[in-house]
């Protein structure tokens, strides 16, 4: 997935340049999901990524798209970058690579404006956004566009200084409330991006509230996900019984541990289950201890990362799929959690956490279950329940939530509202109206 860096005549219709992180993310579906929609609305977009994909990671989905994708210069290319040092006076050359004049660099020069990084980070960042000016210039670019108000953002930032181009910002969860380096230098950092961004969407009126008390001259919108409810058809055929889904990456923000201890108390209760929580992340083994030590090895699997569509197939054949979002030591939580839209439309019904903008998806006990987060006995409770229940109450759950994600998360809806962003360079004519899809 490359192309060419080969110059856009001036009168080729404008293009939409997306900056990410990594691309493509198995974790991150919504960002594919979405190009698919602005590429259904007869948008040119161009990905520009700060890291290569981890491995080769080909869906029917990606293919589909057919994007030009740009793998930015990496800290590792970067660093090894000859620079020579010449002494005139006395004829003397030298010459090392860039990471030996990086160790050199006074410690905090660099704080106000990448608070908590290294020099050689920052270095980093402010070539790949070098790289990204020039890019997105040749290439006949109107528009960037990141996704997370972190490492992204902060590139598109500068080369939107360095280009003059417009540029704007997707704000999810952990880039709004994690503490990078120091609360009080990230939360100055993050408010200069929401200054400068011709505009901000985020995913929540939670997100949403909280941005603008940091922020409250900025332009921010809340645009919520969607899942495309065509692909995603309610699920007509037989369900494992006693079958428990969780999915997410193995992180404490998701809530794992509480999923684990409650099952524990289920086995207690003599409640038959099977519980599969698909992820891979840094908490594996700490779950797989806490596993072990509940002796629920039986009853618990931890299969990794699965591509979507298996995905999609354990969601199907789940009773009831449970994701206990908690927040987080650091302060990084769940904005709007894309698989719980997936649970919605595919009518399997879900248990979460009144967690950030979790309970404007849900609403207890009429398209799911929410319990409070930190709490496995109420969670084994509310699983309990929901194992128990007549087919027919969680049908009912599963109706409602269904029509909850046609009505407020509908990917083509929610993307043509982004469509028109980018169209007015800063949402003056799209405005916000709380309480509406």
């Amino acid at each position: 997935m490359s192309d060419s860096a080969t110059p856009v005549p001036p009168s080729a219709p404008a293009r939409i340049g997306y900056v990410v992180k990594r691309f493509p993310r198995l974790s991150e579906t919504f960002i594919i999901n979405e190009l698919r929609a602005l590429r259904a609305l007869g948008v040119h977009i161009e990905v520009f990524s700060l890291l290569p994909p981890e491995q080769a990671q080909q869906t029917a989905l990606l293919a589909e798209l057919d994007l030009p994708v740009f793998d930015l210069p990496t800290r590792e290319s970067i660093a090894e970058l000859p620079i020579e040092q010449r002494n005139h006076a006395t004829g003397a050359r030298r010459q090392h690579r860039l990471r030996h004049w990086l160790r050199e660099a006074p410690a905090g020069a660099v704080e106000p404006l990448f608070p908590g990084k290294r020099p050689s980070q920052c270095t980093t960042l402010q070539m790949q956004a070098a790289a990204l000016s020039c890019l997105a210039t040749m290439r006949g670019i109107r528009h960037l566009h990141a996704h997370f108000a972190s490492d992204a953002a902060t590139v598109a930032m500068l080369a939107g200084r360095l280009s003059g181009l417009p540029w704007s910002m997707t704000a999810h969860a952990k880039d709004i409330y994690h503490t990078y380096s120091h609360r009080q230098w990230d939360r100055a950092f993050l408010r200069t991006k929401l200054n400068e961004a011709c505009f901000t969407v985020t995913v929540s009126d939670y997100n949403l509230d909280y941005l603008k008390q940091l922020a409250p001259l900025a332009t921010v919108h809340r645009l919520y996900n969607g899942v495309d409810l065509q692909r995603l058809q309610p699920h007509q055929g037989p369900r494992d019984a006693g079958l428990i889904v969780g999915v997410g990456r193995l992180v404490e923000k998701k809530g794992f541990r509480d999923l684990i201890d409650a099952c524990a108390t289920l086995r207690q209760r003599q409640i038959d289950f099977r519980c599969v929580i698909i992820g891979e992340g840094p908490e594996r083994e700490a779950l797989e201890r806490r596993i072990e030590q509940l002796g629920l090895g039986d009853r618990i699997e931890l299969p990794g990362s699965l591509p979507q569509q298996r995905v999609l197939d354990w969601l199907r054949r789940a009773t009831v799929f449970a994701l206990p979002c908690v927040v987080s030591a650091s302060g990084d939580r769940d904005g709007l959690p894309t698989v719980l839209l997936e649970s919605m439309a595919l009518g399997t019904p879900a248990i979460s956490t009144r967690v950030a903008g979790i309970p404007e998806m849900i609403d207890d006990g009429d398209s799911g279950w929410l319990v409070e987060p930190d709490n496995p006995p109420q969670l084994a409770a509310t699983l309990g329940v929901a194992l128990r229940a007549p087919a027919g109450e969680r049908q009912r759950l599963a109706r409602n939530a269904r029509r909850k994600a046609e009505s407020l998360f509908n990917l083509h809806d929610n993307v043509r509202g982004l469509n028109a962003l980018f169209a007015t360079r800063g949402g003056n004519v799209v405005q916000h109206i709380r309480g509406t899809g």
